[in-house]
């Protein structure tokens, strides 16, 4: 019996190291089969838009116990840790701060240059911008659910030094979050899906979420990289969407090669055919088919520790795990790109002045 269980676990790794190695161009298909289906079918567009507005709400419960679950036990080990764990924490998280300073920084200007905004407007005010930064931080600190997880778990890590075996017993937890990544690989083809057919119905969900506000009809084009483009048919709303995403890839694809020429000056032995054949193609998809790093986290976790086994495993826990929620400078960057992208649908006028008096609000809301 136990010879036979070994052997279907070995064929299960074998299939899942196949789609690994062929998971880009499936993303691609299903993204399309994904935007024909909903075409085709009203049914199945309205049960997908049903289905991704669901997953959109579980997110709130599902990331912030992931969040609790990854860093109690890295904190805990980094605390207990005699080779100078506290500075390591301090350094990790303060070098994800300033690179999210320059992201913004980064992405204010390449969206005024982009959608063609203005330096600044009438309607710009810096009292209000630093006045509304301040409201969000206070709002976050006592009613964000990432927030509670992140004092639960400095609670928890208190607790631990008095009780030893508590981190024992967590230490599994993160070890089943790492284990559960691979897990997600055979998902992202069917998240791809409904990427394609929500997008194919987006302009009647736009439609009915702008109702009484305005028209769709009223929104007419939108100009990007100075292409017009009709986005009140189905057809026109997808270019848009697939111009928005190339757009955020190639934005930040420059900044990933800024983090990747770094890397290399570090470690003159880092392959850049290994990274992207081995890590990049497998791990990507899934940021692009959900926009969520934290949801990422477990297979980040997963593909880091088979990659680099050679890391300490409380060092690979807590980069992976607070950068899945502290270095989301992708993330960060397109909130800007969107900015840009959504006042150019609604007819919004957006300064250059304005994007950088939003910098502290996107800098804190990001945590």
């Amino acid at each position: 019996m136990s010879t036979f269980v070994e052997v279907l676990l070995q064929r299960s790794d074998q299939g899942l190291e196949t789609l690994e190695r062929h998971l880009s161009w499936i993303s691609l298909l299903c993204f399309m089969i994904g935007v024909f289906w909903a075409d085709q079918s009203l049914g199945f567009a309205l049960f997908i838009s049903g289905l991704m507005e669901g997953f959109i709400d579980a997110y709130s419960y599902i990331a912030p116990v992931a969040i609790y679950l990854i860093l109690t036990p890295t904190l805990i080990k980094l605390v207990a840790s005699a080779r100078g764990g506290k500075g390591f924490a301090a350094f990790t998280i303060v070098w994800f701060a300033k690179a999210r300073v320059l992201a913004c920084l980064y992405a204010v200007i390449i969206t005024t240059v982009v959608f063609g905004l203005p330096l600044y407007s009438q309607a710009d005010g810096f009292l209000e911008a630093a006045s509304k930064s301040v409201e969000s931080l206070g709002w976050m600190l006592t009613h964000s659910v990432y927030f509670y997880a992140v004092y639960a778990s400095l609670i928890t890590v208190v607790l631990a030094t008095r009780l030893p075996k508590t981190a024992a017993v967590l230490s599994k937890g993160v070890d089943l979050v790492e284990y559960l990544g691979r897990g997600i690989v055979p998902i992202i083809p069917f998240m791809m899906i409904a990427v394609g057919a929500y997008v194919t119905i987006l302009p009647s969900i736009l439609e009915g979420e702008l109702s009484g506000q305005v028209e769709l009809s009223e929104l007419g084009t939108v100009t990007m990289l100075g292409m017009p483009i009709d986005i009140t048919t189905s057809l026109g709303m997808i270019l848009i969407y697939v111009l928005g995403a190339l757009l955020t890839g190639v934005v930040c694809g420059v900044w990933h090669a800024g983090l990747i020429s770094l890397a290399r000056r570090q470690l003159p032995d880092f392959s850049l055919q290994s990274y992207f054949a081995d890590y990049w193609v497998k791990v990507y998809p899934l940021l692009w088919a959900t926009s969520s790093e934290a949801l990422a986290t477990p297979l980040n976790l997963y593909m880091v520790k088979k990659f680099c086994p050679h890391l300490r495993a409380e060092v690979r826990q807590f980069v992976v795990g607070t950068g899945s929620f502290l270095n989301i400078n992708g993330t960060v960057i397109n909130v800007f790109l969107m900015t840009g992208l959504v006042g150019a649908i609604l007819g919004i006028e957006v300064s250059m002045l304005q994007l950088l008096l939003l910098i502290p609000i996107v800098f804190l809301i990001a945590y």
